[in-house]
């Protein structure tokens, strides 16, 4: 079978009309495309991608499409922007929905963020290995090459944009995640747990405040309810200066003692930093699930999966009622 080929006299037309950073864009959303080869220049890429029948009119629209060079799509190709998206939607993609994600975000980033992600990296990099005059993408290179950055492993990068306050990009990622962890069914770890893989969420930190009162205050244990209610004045432990200081406040507490207490859903319509959200309601003791991008039949389904869930009836918080119960 014989191969198609992009014409040569294509492939110069195109390389011609790149300017640097379009080239760059180019090189970086390939690098998984050509992993056997080292092509020094765009046009050398795209000739050896052509040659092992790589590169059809279809994916070379794809990736002019992906560096915002509509006008070539039109003049060198005669096609246009909704005909490229409706291809995208039903064709295999040439460039992986992760180089398309770093190619996004490099866009949206400005000189300074460069700079500062540059500066934070050093730690990783090494002192010296990137001069300030690199570009992002660069960096995401030379973070690859050390396997601090990979289609599944982009915690490192949400916790520096976090650091540079760019909390849109940061919220880009974390929707990528979701998707990637759609298509291919792995468990999503929060940037939070990646980078404190020591700490066992399962018993949450706030139980350790609970034990230091348990074991200072051993009186203050009430004899729980055949519902669950302590009724009575209750004694507080409130930490003031380094000391517990008992308050007494007359009301009814429910039990809270199961792990979890209970489920805490949040659903991300507005592309908001939800960070402290997750890590707030896992510090209380319960277990956390973010959606982000759902559409309205989407959210619907999800709330009602959830509050199928038979675990409910174990957990403290939000309990299913049951006759006669008190929740």
């Amino acid at each position: 079978m014989t191969l198609y080929q992009v014409p040569a006299a294509v492939i110069h037309q195109v390389e011609e009309s790149l300017d640097e950073d379009e080239k760059e864009m180019l090189l970086f959303l390939c690098r998984d495309v050509a992993t056997d080869v080292a092509p020094p220049d765009v046009r050398d890429l795209l000739d050896i991608l052509s040659e092992k029948g790589k590169l059809s009119p279809e994916s070379l629209a794809e990736l002019l499409y992906r560096v915002r060079r509509f006008d070539l799509l039109k003049r060198i190709l005669k096609m246009d922007k909704a005909t490229v998206e409706v291809l995208l939607l039903r064709n295999n993609h040439l460039v992986p929905d992760y180089r398309v994600l770093l190619t996004e975000i490099s866009e949206d980033l400005g000189k300074s963020d460069v700079s500062s992600l540059i500066f934070l990296m050093k730690d990783y990099t090494g002192r010296g290995k990137l001069s300030k005059d690199k570009s992002f993408l660069d960096l995401v290179v030379e973070l690859e090459k050390q396997n601090l950055v990979a289609p599944d492993h982009l915690d490192l990068l949400e916790t520096c944009l976090k650091t540079i306050h760019r909390i849109d990009l940061k919220t880009k990622v974390q929707k990528y995640k979701q998707s990637a962890q759609r298509v291919a069914g792995t468990s999503y770890v929060n940037a939070c747990q990646a980078s404190l893989p020591n700490l066992n969420f399962k018993e949450p930190s706030y139980s350790l405040g609970l034990k230091l009162q348990k074991e200072s205050s051993k009186e203050q244990r009430r004899t729980v309810g055949q519902h669950g209610i302590q009724r009575g004045p209750v004694k507080t432990a409130i930490q003031e200066s380094g000391a517990f200081l008992p308050v007494h406040i007359p009301e009814e507490i429910y039990r809270m003692q199961s792990k979890p207490l209970g489920i805490c859903l949040i659903i991300n319509c507005i592309d908001t930093d939800t960070e402290v959200l997750w890590d707030t309601f896992t510090f209380l003791g319960y277990k956390v699930q973010s959606h982000f991008g759902l559409c309205v039949a989407e959210i619907h389904q999800t709330l009602h999966d959830v509050a199928c869930l038979p675990e409910h009836e174990s957990y403290d918080s939000f309990k299913m009622p049951t006759p006669g119960s008190p929740h």
